[in-house]
């Protein structure tokens, strides 16, 4: 998914007034963020394919990451509560199901045979 792609839909389903630019720091934070927790053992091993420059590193199915993060912070600016609380408890379930799929890939939690 693309940065583009992640504003367009996010625009499509949550019409807002917010600028390109706010979105896009947003999204920035939020891949720092990716990068550094969850992608940080993959990376020394190889695993993550570096992204092109409009590409985000996070690919389907678990990309919601993105939106559902953007409607969050809407909410958040927005200073809307309730909103914001479902908005919020939805990106975290798509963050979790992420972090989840990371720790597999990387065989956290499996026994490893003692030599």
């Amino acid at each position: 998914m693309t940065r583009s792609e992640v504003l367009a839909f996010v625009q499509s389903v949550h019409p807002h007034e917010f600028e390109d630019a706010v979105m896009l720091r947003w999204l920035d934070e939020l891949e720092k963020k990716v990068t550094v927790e969850l992608h940080g053992r993959l990376a020394r091993d190889k695993r993550v394919p570096a992204p092109m420059v409009d590409q985000l590193s996070v690919a389907s199915p678990y990309d919601k990451i993105y939106w559902t993060y953007l409607l969050a912070m809407i909410e958040l600016a927005k200073g809307t509560p309730q909103s914001y609380e479902l908005a919020s408890a939805v990106f975290k379930e798509a963050w979790s199901d992420y972090a989840r799929y990371v720790q597999r890939l990387c065989g956290f939690g499996k026994r490893r045979a003692r030599v």
